[in-house]
C-alpha cells in the first residue's frame, strides 16, 4: 500500500511541476522518489531503540507502549533489554512504516520530568535487516 501511494505520489509530482520550474530541481525529486521507492521494496528493516542515561525508565516504557501498541509487559521488556545490552529492536518490516514509527518515538520529545538534566527524545535508528 504505501509503495503504490508513493508511486501515485511521484506521478503527481512529475506531472504537477509548473513549465517554468528548474529542470534540476525536477530531476532531484524524481531521483529521491526513486530512491524511496527503491527502499521501500528492499527488505525489511528494524527500528533499533539506544540505551538512554536520561530519560526514565517509565517514560520510555510508556512511549514504546503508545507508539506500537504492545503490552505494558513487553514493552517494560524491550525498554530494560535496551537498558541492560545497549541496544534493543522495536519492531521490523517495511522502510516506510518503519521511518514512520521512528519520526512518532521522535515526536514524543524528552521525558518532560528530566529536561532540567538535559534530557532528549529517545535515540532511535533504522536498520536493514541481512
Amino acid at each position: 500500500m504505501a509503495a503504490r501511494l508513493l508511486k501515485d505520489t511521484m506521478s503527481l509530482v512529475y506531472f504537477d511541476f509548473n513549465k517554468d520550474a528548474d529542470l534540476s530541481f525536477k530531476i532531484e525529486i524524481s531521483k529521491k522518489l526513486k530512491e524511496l521507492l527503491q527502499l521501500e521494496g528492499a527488505g525489511t528493516y528494524s527500528i533499533v531503540l539506544h540505551n538512554d542515561p536520561i530519560n526514565t525508565m517509565e517514560f520510555v516504557t510508556k512511549v514504546i507502549k503508545n507508539v506500537f501498541g504492545y503490552s505494558i509487559s513487553k514493552s517494560i521488556w524491550l525498554m530494560l533489554k535496551a537498558h541492560f545490552k545497549g541496544t534493543s529492536i522495536l519492531w521490523a518490516g517495511s522502510f516506510l512504516e518503519a521511518n514512520d514509527k521512528r519520526n512518532k518515538i521522535i515526536s514524543h520529545g524528552p521525558d518532560p520530568t528530566m529536561r532540567h538534566k538535559g534530557a532528549k527524545p529517545l535515540t532511535v535508528t533504522i536498520e536493514k535487516d541481512e
